[in-house]
C-alpha cells in the first residue's frame, strides 16, 4: 500500500474506520473523513486533528486518491456516486485493513463471540512489551481509552469480523477462531457458510504461522478434522486434547475466576479481573497467542490480570449498593444467556434484562432463541427493534418476543423509548440488578443512568 496517498474515509465515526483512519495516517496517509452524524468518535477524531465533516463533501471526494466506505454506505450515496464519476478508487473497510494487515507480524481475532474482549486480552499483554503492537479493537479498551493505538513493533492486533467475509481480506501470521456460530444470517443464509467462511479464514493464515482454535467448540472441532493449511494448530479449553487446557477452576471472588494453565514456558495460575466463566475461555485463547510470538509466561499473567475490560462488555455503570446497572453488548442469544448467568453470580433478589434486539433479520432468525434466553431473568423489558442497515421486515418485531414471553407466563413489559424505562429503572428500590442488553443506541439508555 502507497501510504503518501490522500484518503477520504466515507462513514469514518464507525468505531472500526475511526481506528483505521488513526492507523492509516501513522503509516503515512493523508486522511479526511465524514460521517452523518457528529458522534463521539467523530468529535475524539476532531481532537486528534483529523478534518472531519457532517454530511457529505464532493471537495474531499475530489481531494482524495482513494475512498474507503464502510459496509452502511448504500449505493446511492451522493459522494460515493461522485467518486464513481470521477473514476475514484473505492474501497471497503475490509479491503483497506486487509492491505494494512499485509506490512505486520498480524494477530487476527475471529469468532461469534468473545473476540473483542479477547483482543482486548492480547493487546493489554503486549502493551506491557518494550516493543508494543499496533491494535485495532471493536471497542473502547479502558486501559488505553480508545478503539486504536499506534504501536512501535512489527505486530498488528485486529479483531477479525466474519460479516460479509470480511476477516478473508486479512493475512494473519496468528489467527483465532474462539468459536462458530449460526449469526449473521441476513448474508451467510445458513450456518453451514457461516462455517465456509471460518474454514476460509484459516487457510488464509501464512504457512508457517498459528492457527489457534477452542477445541470444545464442536464447529471448531469439525473445521479441525478437515483442516488441510500449512500452518501449525494450536487448540486450546476445558476438554481432553486441548494444548492449552484450564484446570483447577475455581470462583476466586463474586463472578470472577481462576484457573491454571500448563505452557511449554511454566505453569501459568489466572486470576481473572472480569467477570463471567466464559472469560476463561477468552483468556486461554489470549494465553496461546501470546505464547506463539515468544511472550513469557510471567507477561501473560501481568497483561491479563491487569487487563481493565472493555467498553460496552458487562461494564457497571451504576452501583448505589442496592441497585446494580450493568451495560453489555450482548445482542446474540448465546450472549444473551451468558451476561444473565454471570449477572446471577451477583446474587441480588431480583434480574431484570433490558434488551434492544438488533437488527430485523437477527430478530427473525433466532426469535426462539432469544425467548429462551431472556426466560432465564426474572423480569423482561423489551425495546423496540435497532435496525442498523436494515429495512424493516413484515411481522418482524420485539413486541412479538414480548408477546411469546407474557404467553409463556414470564413477567414482561415493553417500552417505546429509552425514557420511560430510564424513568422506570430510577423507581427501582429492589434488592436488584438490571442488565442493560444489546449492540444498538442502547448505550444512550446506559449513559443516562451512568450520569444520575
Amino acid at each position: 500500500m502507497n501510504y503518501s496517498k490522500k484518503v477520504y474515509i466515507i462513514g469514518i465515526g464507525g468505531i472500526s474506520l475511526s481506528a483505521l483512519a488513526v492507523l492509516l495516517r501513522d503509516r503515512g496517509a493523508s486522511v479526511k473523513g465524514s460521517d452523518l452524524t457528529d458522534g463521539e468518535r467523530v468529535e475524539a477524531l476532531k481532537r486528534k486533528g483529523f478534518e472531519v465533516v457532517v454530511g457529505h463533501s464532493r471537495e474531499f471526494v475530489s481531494w482524495a486518491d482513494e475512498i474507503i466506505i464502510s459496509s452502511a454506505v448504500p449505493e446511492n450515496d451522493e459522494d460515493l456516486i461522485f467518486a464513481k464519476k470521477l473514476g475514484k478508487k473505492i474501497i471497503t473497510r475490509a479491503e483497506a485493513l486487509g492491505d494494512l494487515s499485509k506490512i505486520y507480524k498480524t494477530i487476527s481475532v475471529s469468532g461469534c463471540h468473545g473476540k473483542t474482549t479477547t483482543t482486548g486480552m492480547i493487546a493489554s499483554v503486549m502493551l506491557g512489551l518494550e516493543k508494543k503492537p499496533s491494535i485495532h479493537i471493536g471497542g473502547l479498551m479502558v486501559q488505553i481509552h480508545d478503539n486504536v493505538y499506534e504501536g512501535n513493533s512489527k505486530y498488528f492486533v485486529t479483531e477479525a469480523c466474519e460479516y460479509k467475509d470480511s476477516f478473508l481480506k486479512l493475512t494473519s501470521e496468528v489467527g483465532v477462531i474462539l468459536n462458530i456460530k449460526p449469526d449473521h444470517l441476513d448474508y451467510f443464509k445458513n450456518f453451514n457458510n457461516v462455517k465456509k467462511s471460518f474454514y476460509n479464514f484459516a487457510q488464509n493464515i501464512k504457512s508457517g504461522g498459528t492457527l489457534i482454535v477452542n477445541g470444545d467448540d464442536l464447529s471448531c472441532k469439525e473445521l479441525l478434522d478437515s483442516f488441510v493449511g500449512k500452518c501449525k494448530l494450536v487448540t486450546f479449553g476445558m476438554g481432553d486434547g486441548c494444548v492449552f487446557k484450564a484446570t483447577d477452576v475455581e470462583e476466586y471472588s463474586t463472578g470472577k475466576y481462576r484457573f491454571s494453565c500448563e505452557t511449554k514456558n511454566g505453569r501459568l495460575v489466572i486470576n481473572l479481573p472480569v467477570y463471567g466463566f466464559h472469560n476463561i475461555y477468552n483468556a486461554l485463547a489470549t494465553v496461546a497467542t501470546c505464547i506463539s510470538v515468544g511472550v513469557s509466561v510471567k507477561e501473560i499473567k501481568r497483561g491479563i490480570e491487569s487487563f481493565k475490560g472493555i467498553s460496552r462488555r458487562f461494564e457497571k455503570v451504576y452501583d448505589n449498593g442496592n441497585k446494580i446497572v450493568i451495560h453489555d453488548y450482548a445482542h446474540h442469544p448465546d450472549e444473551i444467556k451468558a451476561a444473565i448467568e454471570a449477572g446471577r453470580k451477583l446474587k441480588k433478589e431480583k434480574l431484570i434484562v433490558v434488551f434492544q434486539p438488533h437488527t430485523f433479520s437477527r430478530t427473525r432468525d433466532f426469535f426462539n432463541g432469544f425467548c429462551e434466553s431472556l426466560s432465564l431473568a426474572d423480569e423482561m423489558w423489551l425495546l423496540p427493534i435497532y435496525p442498523a442497515r436494515e429495512k424493516p421486515i413484515k411481522n418482524v418485531s420485539s413486541y412479538k418476543i414480548y408477546r411469546k414471553l407474557k404467553e409463556n407466563g414470564k413477567k414482561t413489559r415493553y417500552f417505546a423509548n429509552f425514557s420511560s424505562v430510564y424513568d422506570e429503572i430510577r423507581l427501582i428500590k429492589d434488592n436488584c440488578l438490571v442488565l442493560i442488553l444489546g449492540a444498538g443506541d442502547i448505550e444512550s439508555l446506559a449513559r443516562m443512568i451512568e450520569k444520575k
